[in-house]
């Protein structure tokens, strides 16, 4: 028995060999079924058209087992329900009122659209199958009605005799079917259970190793950025001028692999419901354009690739989300860079077309019309001989740009890629916009205590480093117990602090901290490793129980000195 069902598994994969193992089974018990009551029927009533068609039936099936043996896969399935299919319409009619009506629509219903569910995956065979099924009812139904083929006449007692047969056979066809659905089933809910245990491991070992990757990765761009600073303060020196485009490379590294994590983050807290609450101001657009060219510079260095920026508007502020549009900008450039040609140029042109602003970004090479249409799904990536992609940073600019309410297409040009979004026009006065400006001086913080806590030495010596620049004079704690400590014996200014750290972690310290009256209003603000906070409650929950702001790592200078200047501004002046 284990040779006939087993036979042709041994071409198959894994998936395909539970299809072999249904039709072989299926197969050899029709075939008994038939042998059987064939027998009984031919007993009852002696005619060739019961028993020839009923030998052809028998034979056929065992030619299903031969043909799995022999590797057709295919050619087995189709014969298994073309049979059955040719057998139940041949039976239907020839026996009349000997095979009950409803008997046989349930019989088609249950065990071939069932059945043909359980070996066909593809679309159109399941349709096709619903199509012959559907005929043949039809056909049935009507030679019924008009009479147009007789059935042969029967004996009442052969009849009923019959009625019994063919409806057992019938129904231990149907719960054979329904066996094997109750098996599938059960399978793929094991199936389930296991890719949901896989997925809870993956989920904690994705957490644990974004963590321990952002924090050297903050060290990096951190150092990247301190060195960055020197530079503009000594551009005249010698060793400057050497090591300059080196540091500018170090630092447009280091922000591009902020944004490839940040975009997967992003793209988690999407799937979250999590994502940006879209906030609008003015935004000087061609500031925001150049900041994501220079951002791309470091890319474009390495393959000979310029980048070019054509402004058509007359307007230099408009009215969008900044931290969103610069995402997208940065995104779409980025893209574009990496799959250009060696000795390339990216041309980001924006101009008005009617109510809406127009962002194009052309670069060299054509994407076929069949990557085109998934270039938008997540995870479809592309890849170059210089660097490849997640794979979401295109499906997380789509999402970004219909938080603004624009939209988003890609086509190709005489052999250029474009792709082109529309968001908006909101036009915005000057003076609306937010000078930024991040240009410490050695005296900016002189006086200030900054009491910075984390358990990471690398991450406590970068960002003091970037305080004491200022002038102030850092406290250092690496968890928050001993900043407790330090707290209520030196009165800092201002506390930085991470979030996860033996001991005591950053969240304990600020309810502690913020249940001693006198330091109630003490600007708190916390920079957590935790990659995905960005779409759980972390954040929230800190900002709530007490922190001024909250920061994910890597984080920019500018940034934390925007933060500080919102809670030191008379301190920070010498008088």
């Amino acid at each position: 028995m284990n040779i006939i069902k087993n036979a042709g598994t041994q071409y198959s994969t894994e998936p395909e060999k539970r299809t072999i193992l249904i039709i072989n089974s299926l197969a050899f018990l029709t075939s008994m079924l038939v042998f059987i009551l064939g027998g009984v029927f031919y007993l009852l009533v002696h005619s060739l058209l019961i028993l020839l068609p009923l030998l052809l039936e028998g034979i056929g099936m065992l030619a299903v087992i031969v043909l799995n043996g022999m590797g057709k896969r295919d050619s087995a399935n189709f014969s298994m329900f073309a049979i059955h299919y040719i057998a139940a319409g041949y039976w239907t009619i020839l026996l009349g009122n000997a095979i009950p009506i409803e008997v046989v629509i349930v019989f088609l219903l249950i065990f071939l659209i069932c059945g043909s569910f359980l070996v066909y995956k593809r679309h159109k065979a399941r349709i096709g199958l619903l199509l012959a099924i559907a005929v043949l009812l039809a056909v049935t139904q009507v030679n019924t009605f008009f009479g147009f083929i007789k059935p042969i006449d029967l004996h009442p007692t052969s009849a009923y005799i019959m009625r019994l047969c063919t409806t057992g056979g019938m129904i231990t066809f149907i719960l054979f079917v329904i066996f094997e659905f109750m098996k599938e089933i059960i399978r793929l809910m094991e199936d389930l259970s296991k890719s949901n245990k896989v997925l809870a491991t993956n989920a904690a070992f994705l957490r644990e190793t974004f963590h321990e990757l952002k924090t050297p990765l903050n060290s990096i761009y951190g150092i990247a950025q301190l060195l960055d600073m020197v530079r503009k303060e000594n551009k005249q020196a010698p060793i400057m001028e050497e090591i300059g485009p080196d540091l500018k490379n170090l630092l447009g590294a280091g922000q591009l692999s902020r944004d490839i994590v940040n975009n997967v983050l992003d793209l988690k807290r999407i799937e979250a419901g999590k994502f940006f609450e879209i906030k609008l101001g003015a935004v000087h657009l061609r500031d925001c354009i150049e900041q994501c060219m220079a951002m791309n510079q470091y890319t474009g260095a390495l393959q000979h690739v310029r980048i070019v920026l054509n402004y058509q508007l007359p307007q230099q502020f408009i009215e969008s989300d900044e931290i969103v549009l610069i995402k997208i900008i940065n995104n779409l450039t980025s893209n574009a860079v990496k799959f250009s040609s060696p000795g390339g140029e990216v041309v980001i042109s924006v101009f008005r077309d009617d109510h809406q602003i127009c962002f194009r970004v052309k670069n060299e090479g054509e994407i076929s019309p069949e990557r085109q249409e998934k270039l938008f799904l997540p995870y479809e990536s592309e890849r170059n001989h210089i660097t490849s992609g997640t794979g979401i940073g295109l499906h997380l600019t789509q999402q970004l740009i219909t938080l603004l309410e624009g939209s988003i297409r890609v086509f190709s040009e005489d052999h250029y890629t474009i792709f082109e979004f529309f968001i908006p026009f909101r036009a915005a006065h000057p003076e609306a916009a937010i000078e930024k400006k991040f240009d410490i001086s050695k005296d900016e913080f002189e006086g200030m205590k900054v009491l910075i806590v984390d358990d990471n030495e690398m991450n406590r010596y970068v960002i003091e480093k970037f305080v004491t620049r200022g002038g102030a004079r850092a406290l250092l704690c690496s968890n928050g117990q001993e900043a407790l400590e330090a707290t209520l014996a030196e009165k800092p200014d201002i506390i930085i602090t991470d979030s996860q750290m033996p001991v005591m972690n950053g969240r304990e310290f600020l309810l502690q901290l913020r249940a001693i009256p006198s330091f109630a209003d003490t600007p708190f603000i916390v920079i957590s490793g935790d990659a995905f906070n960005k779409y759980s409650n972390e954040s929230e929950e800190l900002l709530k129980a007490g922190a001024n702001a909250f920061f994910n790592k890597p984080f920019s200078f500018e940034d934390l000195y925007a933060e500080m200047m919102k809670h030191l501004p008379a301190k920070s002046v010498k008088a």
